[in-house]
């Protein structure tokens, strides 16, 4: 995959990509399958050298060199350099380009895969006589659209039958991670609250949406936590779902999806940021008048 920074856009598989396809700092930084392995620099810089764990001098890179991403936020890149963090501006790099194009491809590909159209076998049909059929029930449709998701089992993770969600009247995402101090000092109320509302959990269910740097963090983020809830798999985190681009600029961020697949409550109105807590208030509100 070959990618071209200019201002008139991005080249991809030979097509030319408008200014307005690239995404923006902020949705590359919520969803964590957009970060490059990678990302080249497009100016010098000076780094400390990091030498059994001490610092020893710095050194003077030119531009056009590659370094590995650690890290990102709505504003900053992390790149490792000569075994220091650097932080650094996202036009300082081309990480927007890469993980624009990135995010093409997936359309593309998406886009290029057929859904199958279901077909009605005829003995499947009913007869003039048959009695009419009952009513079937609404399925979730955020549940439909999740990848693989896993829970706790003991201090590992083991499957978990999405299939259970098809019936709950709301679906809420908790995009954390454990590295996230916020993230850490927020979870037990969640896991408080959870419990705390275990007669209504036939109506909804909490779905961790992990930006662990790894699966091993994950786990042991919520093994630490003693989240009793469900989870993306790691590895299929960045598969689209209804949960796509919709945790906003920053973690802790809790969004209510409704069955439809609509937001009933969020922890960002606009740009602005009003946190999990007051989006549990609501949550709760919900869960009352649907009792």
């Amino acid at each position: 995959m070959k990618t071209l920074a200019a201002t008139t856009g991005i080249l991809i598989f030979g097509f030319l990509l408008p200014a307005s396809a690239q995404l923006t700092p902020e949705a590359i930084a919520s969803d964590r399958s957009l970060w490059p392995k990678t990302t080249t620099v497009h100016v010098p810089i000076e780094s400390a050298v990091i030498i059994n764990g001490k610092e020893s001098g710095s050194i003077k890179l030119p531009a056009g060199k590659e370094y590995p991403v650690k890290s990102l936020t709505a504003e900053v890149v992390t790149i490792e350099v000569a075994g220091s963090m650097r932080d650094l501006k996202f036009e300082e790099t081309d990480v927007i380009e890469k993980a624009s194009a990135q995010q093409a491809v997936r359309e593309v590909k998406q886009a290029a895969t057929p859904i199958p159209q279901a077909t009605t076998p005829p003995a499947a049909l009913a007869s003039v006589d048959s009695p009419p059929s009952p009513p079937a029930e609404i399925q979730n449709k955020v549940a439909a659209s999740l990848p693989k998701l896993v829970a706790l089992d003991g201090r590992k993770l083991a499957s978990f039958d999405g299939a259970s969600l098809s019936k709950k009247k709301y679906i809420a995402a908790y995009y954390s991670a454990g590295w996230c101090g916020p993230c850490r000092k927020f979870t037990p109320d969640l896991v408080k609250w959870y419990k705390r509302n275990k007669s209504k959990r036939d109506l909804f269910e909490i779905v961790y949406v992990p930006s662990d740097h790894s699966a091993d963090d994950m786990v042991g983020y919520m093994t630490d936590s003693k989240m009793p809830w469900p989870a993306l798999d790691f590895e299929s985190r960045g598969a689209r779902s209804h949960f796509s681009g919709k945790g906003g600029r920053g973690i802790p961020s809790l969004v209510v999806f409704d069955a439809e697949g609509n937001i009933v409550a969020q922890s960002y109105k606009g740009e602005e940021y009003i946190g999990p807590r007051k989006v549990l208030e609501e949550f709760e509100d919900f869960l009352k008048e649907s009792s």
